[in-house]
Formats: structure tokens, C-alpha cells, sequence
């Protein structure tokens, strides 16, 4: 009896585990119905409408955005047609009526995409440009790739351009494009600059209906943002970084224009606005310097970026100024080294001090800081710096105080505000869009 046990065991035991490994690796799902309809490619499972677990996940769906863009019927087209007639005839408030109705109707589909950019062309016509910004900023959520974004962005850096002529006479005109693209003129602002809602951003702007209700500074810079945001290969991308980085400039937060410039010159090496983003970026990084007792950083980036300016643009008409600014530069590194000097002397730390001063000389040899630092040196006693290795070396080699000095830079007040040398007196350009 137990060995007919063992031999059905072994029979039926390889049958048992083809089974389970069939059953694991399909799924119980493969016995069902839907999969034997399925795996004979019938018409009649698709006319059913049955959902076969894999084949019904890549069919269509009535969700898919695709599906829904397709699906928007003739009688929308239709519509669409007429909204366009009545805004040819330029009967602006009908043809909104309808493309907010078109719109709503067929979300996600090629006519609402063109009636989200016909608001915004209906707006900017009868020159109410905050509403026509939010509609083509609309259109750029709804419809990331959508296909107006080149007359979009036309359209907002004209609406850029017309508030930041308006807030920022100064720089009227030096706000040009070098892209090849017509700019599209639009209605005139009734404000001017004199307007306390244009000179205070919180104050609201209730009579002109060209500009926002408040900040038309920021939505200015809001608008050009969103053309190098959206349409980052297009022809006024580098325009609206180059713009909105002299607007900086020129109100004196260089810290902001020095990351457009930077976005400016790692992202549009071929732009015609990359010798002043090199220039005018070196520049920036200069005037962010705070002075000796703040980081440093700026001024080193500022010294590499005008070396690196010297380099590329050999032809620079700036090229004498970069060389003042360097020379400008290497005093202030030197000025910072000096302050080092001086506090391990106020903390009555002369083996600091001899140490710091060494430093001076060797590294600023030929500017009135390390004409201060020998002088330093020479009142520190030979035995104070014993054990300091070198150092007593170099005091023995300095020479002595009644030997004339060499010809040295002036060195800089140690109180005076930190300037680029093009701020004080020679003029620097500060922007050439």
C-alpha cells in the first residue's frame, strides 16, 4: 500500500509543481474569461467593452487628455469660427463672452487652447494688459507645449516693456531687444511716472487701466520671467534675462542682477547680450562686496569674472576699465588681509600679528598695505615670534625703515565704503539692451 502511495506521489507531484509555477507567473486573473476572449484577438471582446488586465490598460480611455483634446465635436469648431469673426470686427466684449464659454466648455482641447489665447489677444487690443498677462499666464499652466507660445511671449515682453518705461524713465531708453523678432506695439499708458500708484507699488492704481491694480514693477518682471520660463529657446528669452538683470542694476540690488547675468551667460553662450553679461556681471559682483569684515566671495568671483571677460572679448571696448576694476580689486584683497592684521592687534596677539603681516608682504608686496605690515613687523620683538617657523627668518631679511620705499598702489581708507572704480567718476555702462 505504501509503495502504490509513493509511486502516484511521484507521478502526480511533477504535474502539481508545472501548475503552481504556471499559476504564479501568469496570475489567477489567466483563467478567467476576459484572458481566454483576449488571447483569441476577437472583435467581439473589444465590442463588449470588457477590460482585459493588461490589454485594457493601454487602451484609450475616455480621461486621457489626448482623448479629451480630440473629442471637442464640430459644433465647437464652429463656435470657435464665430468668436474669431467677431473679434476680426473687433467687437472685443462678444468675442470674450464666447471664448469664456468655449473654454469652459471643452477644457483641455485645441479650441479651448486657442480661446485661452484669443482672451488674452481681446484683452491686449482694447489695452487692458493685466488681464491679458493672467490669460496668457493661464495658457501656459494649461498648456505647457501649447503652440502660440512665440506670440505669447511677444505679447508679454511688450507688456513688460510698456510698464518698465513707465517706472523706470531712467532706463527708457536702453530697454531694446537684439533678437530679430518685430515687437508688437500696443496702447499707450495714460500714467506717468509722477503717479504715486507707479512710484509706490502698495498705493492702487484705480484710473489706468493699461497697468495693474498694484506692483506694476513686479508684474513687469513677473511677465519677462515667464517668457524665459516658458519659452526658454525662443528669440527674447535672453531679452527678458537681460532686462529684468539691468532693472536690478540699475535700483542697486546687485545681488538679483547678478544671478540673471549668471543664468544669462551659463545658458546663452551664444547670445548677443554675453560680453555685457560678462561685463556688467563682474561689475555687480564687485559692488555686492560689503567690505573686509563681510565674506569674500563676491570678490574673488568678481576678480575670476573679469579676468575670464579680458580673455574672451578681446576686441572689449571695456577692456581699460576691467583693468582699472582689477587693480581696484587686488587692493581691496589686499585691504582684507590688512584687516586681519590689525585685529590680532587690537586682541594684543603679536605672534598672530607677525604671522598675518608676513602674509601682506608675500601676497601684496607692492601696495602701501606691505609698506604698513614691515613697519608692524619691524616693532615686534625678535624673541616674541620664537618657535614660529620662518618668521624670524623674515623679520632679519626685511630692510631697514630708513631705506626709501619702493613705489607703491595707495592703499584704501579703512573706513570707506567699498566702490567699483567704474562708480567713482569713469563711466560705466550700465546696460546695453
Amino acid at each position: 500500500m505504501r509503495s502504490s502511495v509513493e509511486a502516484v506521489l511521484r507521478t502526480a507531484l511533477p504535474v502539481v509543481l508545472l501548475v503552481g509555477a504556471f499559476v504564479c507567473t501568469t496570475g489567477c486573473r489567466a483563467w478567467s474569461p476576459d484572458y481566454r476572449a483576449a488571447r483569441s484577438w476577437s472583435g467581439d471582446f473589444i465590442a463588449e467593452g470588457r477590460k482585459h488586465p493588461v490589454f485594457g490598460a493601454l487602451a484609450p480611455k475616455e480621461d486621457d487628455v489626448l482623448v479629451r483634446g480630440a473629442r471637442y465635436s464640430e459644433a465647437g469648431r464652429r463656435r470657435a469660427d464665430a468668436a474669431r469673426e467677431l473679434s476680426e470686427e473687433k467687437k472685443y466684449p462678444e468675442a470674450l463672452k464666447s471664448y469664456r464659454a468655449i473654454a469652459k466648455k471643452y477644457p483641455e482641447s485645441s479650441v479651448a487652447e486657442e480661446a485661452l489665447f484669443q482672451i488674452g489677444e481681446c484683452y491686449f487690443a482694447i489695452g487692458e494688459f493685466p488681464a491679458a498677462q493672467d490669460a496668457y499666464d493661464q495658457l501656459f499652466v494649461d498648456y505647457p507645449s501649447t503652440k502660440y507660445v512665440s506670440e505669447t511671449s511677444r505679447r508679454l515682453f511688450t507688456i513688460a516693456r510698456t510698464w518698465l518705461e513707465i517706472t523706470d524713465p531712467v532706463g527708457q531708453s536702453q530697454i531694446k531687444t537684439v533678437s530679430q523678432e518685430n515687437e508688437i506695439e500696443g496702447p499707450k499708458p495714460v500714467s506717468s511716472a509722477r503717479d504715486p500708484s507707479v512710484k509706490y507699488g502698495l498705493i492702487p492704481n484705480f484710473f489706468d487701466k493699461t497697468r495693474p491694480l498694484l506692483d506694476t514693477k513686479g508684474r513687469a518682471r513677473n511677465a519677462l520671467k515667464s517668457i524665459w520660463l516658458n519659452d526658454p529657446t525662443g528669440p527674447l528669452a535672453d531679452d527678458a534675462l537681460m532686462l529684468t538683470a539691468s532693472y536690478y542694476m540699475r535700483r542697486g540690488n546687485y545681488v538679483e542682477a547678478d544671478r540673471y547675468f549668471e543664468i544669462l551667460r551659463d545658458e546663452y553662450s551664444d547670445s548677443p547680450h554675453l560680453e555685457d553679461a560678462f561685463v556688467l556681471g563682474s561689475h555687480v559682483k564687485q559692488m555686492s562686496y560689503r567690505g573686509p569684515f563681510y565674506d569674500g566671495t563676491s570678490l574673488a568671483s568678481a576678480t575670476n569674472l573679469k579676468e575670464r571677460t579680458l580673455l574672451l572679448f578681446p576686441d572689449s571696448e571695456d577692456r581699460q576699465q576691467i583693468r582699472k576694476d582689477l587693480q581696484r580689486l587686488h587692493l581691496l584683497e589686499a585691504q582684507r588681509a590688512w584687516s586681519r592684521v590689525d585685529f590680532y592687534r587690537r586682541k594684543d596677539n603679536p605672534r598672530a600679528v607677525a604671522i598675518q603681516c608676513m602674509q601682506v608682504i608675500t601676497e601684496f608686496p607692492e601696495t602701501r598695505y606691505a609698506e604698513q605690515a614691515r613697519a608692524e613687523m619691524r616693532r615686534i620683538a625678535p624673541a616674541v615670534v620664537r618657535g614660529l617657523p620662518g618668521v624670524a627668518e623674515f623679520m632679519q631679511s626685511l630692510p631697514p625703515a630708513s631705506e626709501s620705499a619702493p613705489e607703491t598702489l595707495e592703499a584704501l581708507p579703512s573706513d570707506s565704503p567699498v566702490k567699483s572704480v567704474s562708480a567713482s567718476g569713469n563711466k560705466f555702462p550700465v546696460s546695453r539692451l
